[in-house]
C-alpha cells in the first residue's frame, strides 16, 4: 500500500519511557517528508501528462508519416500508370500513323497503276486513231486518185 502525504503527517509513534524522540523534531521531519513526497507525486503526475502528450504526438507523427508514405506510394503507382498509359497511347498513335501511311502508299500505288493503265489505254486509242486516220486518208487518196484519173482521161466532171 502506498503512503500519501496525509498518511505521513498523521503517523503516530509510540513513546518509550526513557528513551523517546523529541516530538517536535519528529513532527517537523515528517512534515518535510510529506512535503517532499507530495512534490514527487505532483512531479510524477506532470511527467505522466507530458509522457501522454509526447506519446500522442508520436502517434500523430507516426500516422502522418504513414500517410505520407502511402501518398508517395500511391503517387508513384499513379505516375507509373500514367507513364505506361502514355507509352501505350504513343504506341497506338504510332501504329495508327504507320497503318495510315501504309494505306496512303497502297492507295498511291493503286492510283499509279490506274493512271498507267489509263495511259496505256490512251496510247492504244491514239494508235488506233492514227491507224484509222491513215486508213481514211488512204481511202480518200484512192478516191482522189480515181477521180483525178477520170479527169485526166477527159472527163471533166467528177462522179
Amino acid at each position: 500500500m502506498r503512503l500519501s502525504p496525509a498518511d505521513i503527517r498523521q503517523q503516530q509513534f509510540s513513546e518509550r519511557m526513557f528513551r523517546g524522540f523529541d516530538r517536535d523534531e519528529v513532527d517537523r521531519f515528517l512534515d518535510q517528508i510529506a512535503e517532499d513526497y507530495e512534490s514527487v507525486i505532483k512531479e510524477n503526475a506532470l511527467l505522466k501528462e507530458q509522457l501522454a502528450a509526447f506519446e500522442e504526438r508520436s502517434r500523430s507523427t507516426a500516422e502522418l508519416e504513414k500517410n505520407l508514405r502511402d501518398t508517395l506510394v500511391t503517387t508513384q503507382k499513379l505516375t507509373d500508370e500514367m507513364k505506361a498509359s502514355a507509352k501505350r497511347e504513343a504506341e497506338l498513335i504510332l501504329r495508327e500513323a504507320q497503318l495510315a501511311g501504309e494505306k496512303t502508299v497502297e492507295d498511291s500505288r493503286a492510283e499509279e497503276a490506274r493512271i498507267q493503265s489509263d495511259v496505256k489505254q490512251l496510247k492504244r486509242t491514239r494508235r488506233q486513231l492514227i491507224e484509222d486516220l491513215k486508213a481514211t486518208i488512204a481511202q480518200y487518196q484512192r478516191i482522189v486518185v480515181s477521180e483525178l484519173g477520170g479527169i485526166e482521161d477527159g472527163d471533166d466532171e467528177p462522179a
